[in-house]
């Protein structure tokens, strides 16, 4: 028996935006926008020692000209700073203020809260195949993307 009353695209959509609505409400303390905060956020969790913007679109899989905006009003906002390549004039890092370093607990707090609402009800087996079957469905959209 067929017990799916709508196509997978719109428990994910649903999802994302519960997501997103709840991460607004906390960023918006802050003068963030949850696709900013995802910026800060790579810059916290990143094994790179420096960071460019490259490394942003292409872990993130978005445009240049997006990353260009987030990061020009991250600046503005003081959550990071550019800095030039020593060794290529034309390469600028990415740095995270203090002020962003601020930001991480109240982000923390509610991401926390996020993900156990997400799995409210689901037993430590379900979890777990929720975790691998998210990753195979990830895998599945980053490998028709770079197709």
């Amino acid at each position: 028996m067929n017990r799916r009353k709508y196509g997978y695209g719109f428990y994910f959509k649903c999802i994302q935006s519960s997501i997103e609505k709840h991460m607004n409400e906390t960023l918006k303390d802050f003068d963030l926008t949850m696709s900013q905060e995802k910026v800060l956020r790579f810059l916290r969790w990143t094994k790179l020692e420096k960071v460019s913007q490259k490394d942003i679109e292409e872990f993130y899989h978005i445009s240049n000209p997006t990353v260009t905006g987030i990061l020009n009003r991250l600046e503005q906002k003081g959550y990071i700073r550019r800095v030039i390549s020593e060794s290529d004039k034309r390469v600028h890092y990415i740095e995270s203020t203090e002020k962003a370093l601020e930001l991480e607990k109240a982000v923390q707090r509610s991401v926390k809260l996020i993900e156990a609402k997400l799995v409210e009800g689901l037993q430590p087996d379900e979890k777990e195949m929720l975790f691998i079957l998210l990753e195979k469905v990830t895998n599945n959209v980053i490998e028709k993307e770079e197709e």
